[in-house]
């Protein structure tokens, strides 16, 4: 079987992309967005995964057989996600009263 190899300046695009999505990743960070942050960090971090899967890992020049390990690990990876997301969003919890404050140090004398 013949496969064809990517190009030097395919390689070069990707890792150019790579280093564009770290810095959006960078920036994002001290651009305070709330509960955006999370949702947009991991957004970005699965995009440079599937890139390095494809391009650095040799994934696309391969056949379909050889990529199903990755695809069933992502798709369980997913599920196990959901799952737990689902879990933390349904949990109720119970309520702590207040803490009462601490007791005063008691003084001592210094021993003689």
């Amino acid at each position: 079987m013949i496969v064809k190899h990517l190009s030097s300046r395919t390689y070069v695009i990707v890792w150019l992309v790579l280093m564009a999505l770290t810095l959006a990743s960078y920036l994002l960070s001290l651009a305070h967005l709330g509960r955006a942050d999370v949702v947009a960090a991991l957004l970005i971090a699965t995009a440079k995964t599937v890139l390095v899967l494809l391009f650095f890992m040799h994934l696309i020049e391969q056949r379909f057989a050889n990529a199903l390990p990755m695809i069933v690990a992502a798709l369980l990876l997913g599920l196990l996600l959901t799952l737990m997301l689902t879990d933390v969003s349904r949990r109720e919890t119970i309520s702590r009263g207040p803490v009462p404050p601490a007791p005063p140090p008691e003084v001592t004398a210094p021993p003689r």
